[in-house]
């Protein structure tokens, strides 16, 4: 494995440590309304790729889902599902 790769992985794996922080984070952008990534990664200071991990994350364990139809630049609004909205 390259030197590139490994930092790589790494960075990849801070970002997955931050899930559980960013999680609530995003859930409480969410319960304002639906949002795509590049408005939850400008409000929450972090780049779009760490936002799409968290949110993707999300997603796999139902706290999320995409609604409507992607926007001019491909991005889905996400919101919180049912059983997630407090």
């Amino acid at each position: 494995m390259s030197n590139i790769q490994t930092a790589r992985l790494r960075e990849m794996l801070d970002i997955a440590q931050d899930e559980m922080i960013m999680r609530d984070r995003i859930a409480d952008l969410l319960e304002q309304g639906p949002k795509t990534i590049p408005e939850l990664a400008q409000t929450l200071g972090y780049s779009s790729r760490e936002v799409t991990v968290w949110l993707f994350g999300m997603r796999r364990y139902g706290m999320v889902e995409e609604i409507g139809r992607a926007d001019v630049d491909g991005y889905f609004q996400y919101e919180l599902t049912k059983r997630h909205v407090p």
